[in-house]
């Protein structure tokens, strides 16, 4: 098996990726936590310039239970020179797909405010009884009663949405709890499958491919995390980049056998291979 990163100067000289567009993940990748759970810019401003230089799509994918706009802004305020449309959201690609799939849909929500206002602007009506769905975001003061008023609803035939199934976020104190756990525990005490909207789905890919008009040869994916983002954009035909500047280290690609097209130790030294 060859790895992509025997040397700097390979890195820096041999792979180019050819593309036509990149899918940039946003934690880890393009910011991490800073003191007080703040996120602070750790690269992308050169990466954008370059890749607008040589007319190369940009979309943005995060499993923020957020609108796409709030994401953006707090992107552009870091320094970021992104554009309206580059952002997709988990919250709102999945009040879209409820949207496409139900019209206006009546949901109960697991979730925080920012979710529930996101389904609320896509025309879905929360609601406590009967619902349509139960959608699954970030919910930092879950409880064991929601939890089980969640199951009592699935039992009752709503269908079980997650807004995406990463497994941990990185919190001011270290690793927490993300969406994915509690949509894993849905399932398997209501015995429903559900489905999955943002990242590691295929959905959230699919939806950016469309959204860019491009084939998945044609667009690299780049984050810092290996099995939710890395290994389903490959499975779909896409190019990978892994930044070790969050989740995956170079042991990991070994460990779990996710091998990129590239390596590199910062999201802007991709510029030097577009």
């Amino acid at each position: 098996m060859n790895f992509p990163f025997i040397n700097n100067w390979q890195m820096r000289h041999s792979v180019q990726l050819g593309v036509k567009g990149l899918l940039l993940d946003v934690q880890g990748t393009l910011v991490k936590r800073g003191e007080g759970g703040r996120n602070v810019l750790i690269g992308g401003k050169r990466l954008l310039q370059v890749a607008r230089s040589k007319g190369i799509a940009i979309r943005v994918l995060t499993n923020a239970s957020r609108s796409n706009s709030a994401v953006l802004r707090e992107l552009v305020e870091l320094g970021l020179e992104l554009r309206e449309g580059e952002v997709i959201s988990a919250a709102e690609l999945t009040a879209a797909y409820l949207r496409e799939r139900m019209g206006s849909a009546r949901v109960w929500v697991l979730g925080e405010p920012e979710l529930v206002e996101v389904l609320k602007s896509y025309g879905h009506e929360v609601i406590e009884e009967r619902p349509d769905a139960v959608v699954v975001g970030l919910d930092r003061t879950l409880t064991y009663d929601k939890l089980n008023r969640a199951l009592q609803l699935l039992r009752q035939g709503a269908l079980l949405v997650g807004c995406h199934a990463s497994r941990r976020i990185p919190g001011s104190g270290g690793e927490t709890l993300s969406v994915g756990p509690i949509v894993k525990a849905l399932e398997y005490a209501s015995e429903t499958k559900a489905i999955v909207i943002g990242k590691p789905s295929k959905i959230m890919f699919r939806a950016a491919l469309r959204d860019m008009g491009l084939k998945a040869m044609e667009v690299a994916m780049v984050s810092d995390e290996l099995r939710s983002d890395l290994g389903p954009a490959k499975s779909l035909g896409m190019k990978a980049v892994l930044t070790l500047t969050g989740v995956s280290s170079r042991e990991d690609v070994h460990r779990l056998g996710i091998v990129p097209d590239l390596i590199v130790e910062n999201v802007d030294d991709l510029a030097d291979h577009l």
